[in-house]
């Protein structure tokens, strides 16, 4: 025992010398050209290494004096003053090495290049490829892992680090200060140990766009690896990572406070050919979402996910700009996915539960509830209610095929829509002083939008060029700003970019209006053709509601029919473009701002006293039209074109009720977009209410009753022009004067010539007596024309 403790004592000496002689004799820093060497011939940069130093008290310790790894533009990726690798011992006695990396106050940069690379992914030169084998040389389907390398473990120490991230696309860098890394017995045959954590206190980006990043957050996984044989079998692997007290500030946009949840769990396996997820959960602020499932190469995917249902009122905390709106409800989504990446079926179910917001120009908050179906590459049903004082519209349908859309689809509204209830509308803004008289009503200059351009993706895109829809509408009202439309019905469909509305009906001021709309998007400047109907409304109930720009019109009940069509979307062009043709009849009619009656009067009188100044038998007449009549027309009706922003009626006519008003007969002109008017009439006293026949005057002896008119039992026509504008029109009368002056001289003369002859009859009727033969007597009347 003596000896044996003797020959222990000698070797333990012996071992204790070694370790402290060896290091004297053995320099381990000769070796450092090698390695740097070595190194720089497998990576795209530059490895620079401090001297090595070498100890082994208790272990194999290698001292680095400093280590600075380069990119190969000369930018430094890695760089540390104090770095080292230990081996114990015992862990080479035991065939199980255990190799452990320390750097203590590293500096790490990650850059980001503008083509989206990064440049620690580009360190690494590609491998060199496989050496080919000799005939008949078969390589294993399965690569035997050598003993030593699968007790091998490898540690990994990294304290109080700092990393750079740089994103040079972006113009952005952050900083994370006090980077931990602990790794513990990363092995193919032991349980692997992974800690990561810092305390971060960084801002991303400038100004109120500023992202602030303050607090704890911690990384923690193990891994547990079965090896067989010197062949992989599995591995389980749990991790977690926690930021709970990490707090999140976006300028006022965002702010996640200390002590939110922002976590996430997993646990899983993997084997050579599968892939299990027993849990991946994720927990942010309320909401967790939760998949499970595994993938096998044979099989594919077998997923489930699970998102529990969101309450979304404290989301507020999180998204201060939620609090004006109040939001409420909840949000929920759960699904599957199955099957292999090329034979992928999934399904996901979303459901909204009284979703409510308050909105700027909302008085009440809607309430929203739905739910959407998704099956592999179509939406198997969708349906949401929407709700609110007094309305209510549910829209439901189906799609089927996200690649060639084919959407059917139906929007009903049972109980009506009584928007006035729940939405605030904006009043009009007051015209300024002047604003009334500006051609067109032109807004202020400023950028004007391209809505033929804003189609350009449409047209391009070949989801929407596929896409096919069938809808329906079935409304029984929609109130908004006092204007009721009521049985509203219409189909919508869309076909190779032709979108088209048939079967548009609609009640709107006691009128029936029916149509049809349709649009070609294929074009560069959209082509469209329409057909209206309209039947019975009431463009005065129209003036007292909101439509105000009828006011200034004619004022009845209308009826028309248009068909026609024209291009572009944009509103100059629109006005240019725009042709159609039709007819209208405006029933119990009345013009707001045209007098006829004192048009009438007007445009006589001035032209009698200048007609008296060539008949002294008009001197001192005039019309007596009585004040404050309202003309009324039991029927105005014409034909009309539009084309260039012009429209023309050119068979123009009003018939007056019974004493109401003035007959009008003739050509009407009227500029769309400058408001101006060129009307060519003539006015039809048909009625007698200017009293015209009352004005008479005496020629040789002879009476002329009504001698405005052309016959004692004819009406008065007087021949204006109307022109300026439709909203505010002016009279022309320079041709009623001579009109009228040639109308009173036919009837002077004519009773002038009547008087003659009656004088001329008389007196060859003195001459020749009774006793003249009958011959003479009706040679006399031939010649007199009685």
């Amino acid at each position: 025992m003596k000896k044996f403790a003797k020959i222990l004592g000698i070797v333990f000496g012996l071992i204790l010398i070694a370790i402290v002689a060896i290091p004297f004799f053995v320099d381990v820093d000769k070796f450092r050209p090698q390695i740097v060497k070595a190194t720089n011939e497998r990576i795209n940069g530059n490895l620079e290494l401090g001297k090595l130093g070498l100890t082994l008290w208790g272990r194999v310790h290698v001292s680095i004096d400093g280590m600075n790894l380069k990119d190969r533009a000369g930018v430094s990726v890695l760089s540390v003053k104090d770095a080292s690798f230990d081996v114990p011992f015992l862990s080479l006695l035991t065939g199980s090495p255990q190799i452990t990396l320390s750097m203590q106050q590293p500096q790490i940069l990650v850059i980001k290049r503008k083509d989206g690379k990064l440049n620690v992914m580009s360190l690494m030169k590609e491998g060199a490829k496989p050496e080919a084998t000799t005939p008949g040389e078969e390589k294993s389907g399965q690569m035997e892992i050598p003993s030593i390398a699968v007790n091998a473990r490898i540690g990994v120490s990294i304290n109080d680090a700092k990393l750079v991230y740089k994103d040079e696309a972006m113009a952005l860098s952050n900083n994370i200060d006090n980077l931990n890394v602990r790794v513990r017995d990363l092995s193919l045959s032991r349980k692997t140990e992974m800690e990561v954590w810092a305390d971060l206190k960084t801002t991303m980006g400038k100004d109120k766009e500023a992202t602030r990043v303050e607090g704890p957050l911690k990384f923690i996984a193990n891994l547990t690896p079965e090896v067989s044989g010197g062949e992989f079998k599995s591995a389980q692997m749990e991790a977690t990572f926690t930021a709970d007290d990490l707090e999140i500030e976006k300028g006022t946009l965002f702010h996640k406070k200390k002590g939110v949840p922002f976590n996430f769990k997993f646990s899983g396996g993997v084997t050579q050919t599968n892939l299990s997820l027993k849990q991946a959960a994720l927990h942010f602020h309320n909401a967790e979402v939760v998949v499970a499932g595994h993938y096998g190469m044979d099989t594919g995917a077998d997923f489930t996910f699970n998102a529990k249902p969101i309450e979304l009122k404290s989301w507020s905390e999180l998204i201060p700009m939620l609090k004006e709106y109040e939001l409420e409800g909840k949000l929920g989504l759960n699904g599957a996915f199955k099957g292999k990446p090329e034979a992928l079926q999934y399904n996901a179910k979303l459901t909204i539960d009284a979703l409510s917001m308050k909105g700027p120009m909302l008085k009440a908050k809607p309430v929203i509830n739905g739910e959407v179906l998704v099956l592999t590459d179509r939406i198997e049903k969708f349906g949401v209610d929407v709700q609110g004082p007094g309305t209510q519209i549910v829209l439901s349908g189906k799609m089927v095929s996200f690649t060639a859309p084919q959407l059917t689809f139906a929007l009903k509204s049972p109980k009506g829509m009584d928007l006035d209830q729940w939405i605030d509308f904006p009043k009009p803004a007051p015209k300024a002083k002047g604003d009334e008289g500006a051609a067109g009503g032109e807004a202020a200059k400023g950028p004007v939008a391209d809505y033929d351009a804003m189609v350009e993706p449409l047209r391009t895109n070949p989801m929407m060029k596929a896409m096919v829809v069938d809808g329906t509408v079935a409304i029984p009202f929609v109130k908004a700003m006092d204007v009721k439309i009521e049985d509203i019905a219409a189909k919508i469909q869309m076909k190779n970019l032709v979108a088209s509305l048939t079967g548009l009906k609609m009640k709107m001021y006691d009128g029936l209006i029916t149509g049809a709309f349709s649009v070609d998007l294929k074009p560069s400047s959209p082509q469209y053709n329409m057909q209206l109907t309209v039947n019975g409304f009431d463009v005065q109930k129209a003036v007292e509601s909101q439509f105000q720009s009828f006011k200034n019109t004619l004022i009845g009940k209308l009826s028309t029919s248009i068909t026609g069509g024209g291009s572009s979307f944009n509103a100059a062009e629109i006005k240019k473009k725009l042709q159609i043709k039709g007819d209208f009849k405006m029933a119990n009619a009345t013009f707001k701002t045209i007098d006829v009656a004192k048009m009438a009067s007007e445009a006589v009188n001035k032209s009698i006293s200048k007609i008296a100044e060539k008949i002294p038998a008009m001197s001192g007449k005039t019309l007596n039209v009585p004040g404050n009549t309202e003309s009324k027309y039991e029927l105005v009706t014409s034909n009309f074109t539009m084309a260039g922003g012009v429209l023309e009626a050119p068979n123009f006519v009003a018939k007056a009720a019974a004493n109401r008003g003035i007959d009008i007969k003739g050509y009407t002109k009227m500029g769309i977009v400058d408001e101006t008017l060129d009307a060519k009439w003539e006015l039809i006293d048909t009625q007698k209410v200017l009293g015209a026949q009352n004005v008479s005057a005496g020629v040789a002896g002879k009476q002329i009753n009504n001698i405005l008119a052309k016959g004692e039992n004819e009406p008065l026509i007087i021949p204006i022009n109307v022109g300026c504008k439709w909203s505010a029109p002016c009279s022309n009368y320079t041709q009623v004067p001579e009109y009228l002056a040639g109308v009173v001289a036919g009837r002077i003369g004519k009773a002038a010539g009547d008087v003659a002859k009656s004088k001329a009859q008389e007196a060859i009727q003195k001459a020749v007596g009774d006793k003249a033969p009958p011959i003479l007597k009706n040679g006399l009347k031939g010649l007199f024309g009685n």
